[in-house]
């Protein structure tokens, strides 16, 4: 595909709006866009609810020696400020002499999903023979509990993949190899409410949230597993509330804690260890507790010097001319539910990105999302023609 054309399929991503929802608008607009290829295409809509569907698209021979996944979602993250923003989040207008996009979900990820499209109808108008089945998944709601990569994990997509490619942003084009899992929870505190001035008469389940805070935080951030690039498992409370007025001994807090697990930890053990600081909790005297998970992701490792990582690594220094990082990534991705699969590929993560992911004005460099379609093209054309 040409550089222009990659470029208006990007722009065309954006300007649909998928703030936590429509994602089977873009669905909708893949649809056109592989219709003229008839029966080449194999186009699989994966409902979610309302206007929210995945979709599964394969070429290639499904009776093949090799299958090459693609992975990246469709959503995007909430705009914060909207009048922050000094041009509309969803134009897509290209910036300082063409060599940034912006808008809303440039960077995280349609920039990486635009990049994996463009590397199907590239072999498609190529009309490249293949040995081996190139297969997309596009998924629903990552960015608020990954409800896609979820199902399509549950209905099979995954279980037949030698290979699996997310197109999530990396900084600088490394190459991730490894990822953390995360579990994200909330605990109840319960108490008895009295006024303030006679506090013997209650029970403060504040006090006693933090006491809970104490001994979680003394155990998982101590644990001995430290992995060779993403180092140990991160534990942090993030979010209290409760309490009736400033004068009433609070009977009843809440809190919510994110656990960030590294790849030598699964989560069963994870949760093992968080139940048992729960337990120890409720031996306190007049503390009471109630625990309950949010989200459970498991964390994925691959191999540092991995075929398919070093592969990856040396054709990236290659298109961008210098040397490319193979790294941990902190952070979960879609590939939290993906490993889930009872035969998992090997994963690996690499796609567009910068700091400004998340952020009002977010942006992608124009020069690495082409890096980033050359990267997808190359690879498929390495291991399936």
């Amino acid at each position: 595909m040409d550089q222009e054309k990659q470029i208006k399929l990007l722009q065309d991503l954006i300007q649909i709006e998928t703030i936590d929802d429509h994602e089977k608008q873009v669905v909708d607009y893949l649809a056109k866009l592989f219709a003229p290829y008839g029966k080449r295409v194999r186009f699989t809509r994966v409902p979610y609810q309302g206007d929210r569907e995945s979709v599964v698209i394969s070429i290639g021979p499904l009776d093949g020696d090799f299958t090459l996944g693609f992975s990246g979602h469709m959503d995007v993250v909430n705009l914060g400020d909207r009048s922050a923003w000094h041009d509309d989040p969803f134009s897509g207008k290209l910036y300082d002499h063409d060599t940034k996009m912006y808008g809303r979900g440039t960077t995280d990820m349609k920039s990486g999903l635009a990049g994996m499209v463009g590397t199907f109808l590239t072999l498609l108008d190529e009309n490249i023979p293949l040995h081996g089945e190139l297969r997309l998944l596009a998924t629903v709601g990552e960015e608020t509990g990954m409800w896609g990569s979820k199902e399509l994990t549950k209905q099979g997509y995954v279980d037949d993949l030698d290979v699996l490619v997310i197109g999530e942003d990396t900084t600088d084009l490394n190459v991730v190899y490894a990822s953390n899992g995360d579990i994200d929870y909330t605990i109840t505190s319960y108490g008895k409410v009295a006024i303030s001035s006679q506090a013997g008469a209650g029970i403060n389940a504040l006090d006693n949230m933090l006491d809970f805070i104490s001994l979680a935080n003394d155990k998982l951030r101590n644990l001995p597993r430290i992995h060779e690039t993403l180092g140990p498992v991160v534990h942090n409370v993030t979010m209290i509330s409760g309490g009736d007025q400033v004068n009433s001994i609070p009977g009843k807090i809440t809190a919510r804690g994110n656990i960030r697990i590294n790849p030598l930890y699964t989560v069963a053990e994870i949760q093992a260890i968080l139940e048992d600081v729960v337990a120890q909790a409720n031996q306190l005297p007049q503390h009471r507790f109630d625990l309950q998970y949010d989200y459970l992701g498991e964390a994925v490792n691959g191999e540092i010097a991995g075929e398919y990582v070093t592969t990856a690594q040396t054709m990236l220094t290659e298109i961008v001319g210098h040397p490319v990082k193979v790294v941990g990534e902190p952070g979960a991705t879609d590939a939290s539910n993906f490993v889930k699969s009872p035969t998992a590929p090997t994963m690996l993560v690499v796609g567009p990105g910068n700091d400004s992911v998340h952020q009002i004005d977010e942006y992608v460099d124009v020069a690495e999302y082409l890096a980033a379609a050359e990267f997808y093209e190359r690879f498929a054309k390495k291991y399936l023609s």
